[in-house]
C-alpha cells in the first residue's frame, strides 16, 4: 500500500507513520531521501522481505525533490507489491501539480495532508498592546512571526485597534453602534490613555507608517517601534 503524507506539520506526519507501522506489526522501518536512492533501488528494496518474512515498510522523503523528474519513480511504484508499505513523505504541502499527487489514482495511494494550525491570534496581540501588557504583546507578536504574518498586516490591525480605542475615548457614533463586548473592551482600554496621549499616538504612528512605506524603517523594527510608541505614551 502506498501513502502520500505531506504538509507543514511534520510531527503529526511522523506520528501517523509510527501509528501505521505499529498497526502493520513491522518492527523495521527503512527510510530514504529521494536524492539518495534510484527508482530501481527503491523497487528492489520494496520487493525484499526481512529475515522473518515481513514485507518492507519504507518511508521515502521527497521534501527536497524540487523539480526532479519523478517519472521513473512513478513507473516503479506502480509495480510495488501490495504487501509492501511505502510512505511518500514531504515536510511541505505538495501542490496539485506534484507528480505524486497527479498520479495518486494510478498508484492507488491514500493521501494525508497535515497542515500546521495557526498558533497566533492577531486580535489577542492588538488587545495586549492597547491594554499596555508588554510581555503578552511581545509573546503574541512572536506567535504572529512564527505564522509568517506580515509586519504590514500587523500594522494595519494596530491602526484598526487604535481607531476603536479612539472611538471609545471620544464617544464617536461608531463606538455607540458597536457590539456590547467591543464597547466594554475598548472603553476599558481607552481609560489607559488621556485625550492628548491618543492624539499623539495617532500622529506618531502616522509618521512611522509614512517612513515604512518609504523604506526608511527596517521591516524588523517596524512593529516593535509601534508597540513601544503605544506602551510608552
Amino acid at each position: 500500500m502506498i501513502y502520500i503524507v505531506h504538509g507543514e506539520d511534520l510531527s503529526k506526519s511522523r506520528a501517523l507513520i509510527q501509528n501505521q507501522q505499529k498497526k502493520s506489526g513491522i518492527e523495521t522501518r527503512l527510510e530514504f531521501n529521494i536524492s539518495d536512492i534510484t527508482a530501481e533501488n527503491l523497487f528492489e528494496k520494496s520487493c525484499s522481505n526481512d529475515l522473518f518474512g515481513n514485507p518492507p515498510f519504507i518511508v521515502l522523503d521527497v521534501t527536497s525533490a524540487g523539480r526532479l523528474n519523478m517519472d521513473s519513480f512513478i513507473e516503479k511504484m506502480e509495480k510495488i507489491p501490495d504487501s509492501t508499505t511505502l510512505i511518500i513523505l514531504s515536510g511541505k504541502t505538495l501542490p496539485k501539480t506534484n507528480a505524486f499527487i497527479k498520479n495518486s489514482l494510478k498508484l492507488k495511494a491514500k493521501m494525508n495532508l497535515n497542515e500546521k494550525a495557526p498558533q497566533s491570534n492577531i486580535f489577542n496581540f492588538v488587545d495586549a498592546v492597547f491594554y499596555k501588557q508588554r510581555n503578552k504583546a511581545y509573546s503574541e507578536l512572536n506567535k504572529l512571526y512564527k505564522d509568517q504574518v506580515s509586519p504590514f498586516e500587523i500594522l494595519t490591525m494596530i491602526f484598526y485597534g487604535l481607531r476603536t480605542v479612539a472611538s471609545a475615548k471620544f464617544e464617536s457614533p461608531s463606538h455607540k453602534k458597536a457590539h456590547n463586548f467591543v464597547k466594554r473592551k475598548t472603553a476599558s482600554q481607552s481609560k489607559l490613555f488621556s485625550d492628548t496621549q491618543l492624539l499623539e499616538i495617532i500622529e506618531k504612528l502616522r509618521k512611522i507608517d509614512i517612513k515604512s512605506k518609504l523604506s526608511e524603517i527596517d521591516e524588523e523594527l517596524l512593529i516593535p517601534m509601534v508597540i513601544e510608541t503605544v506602551l510608552n505614551s
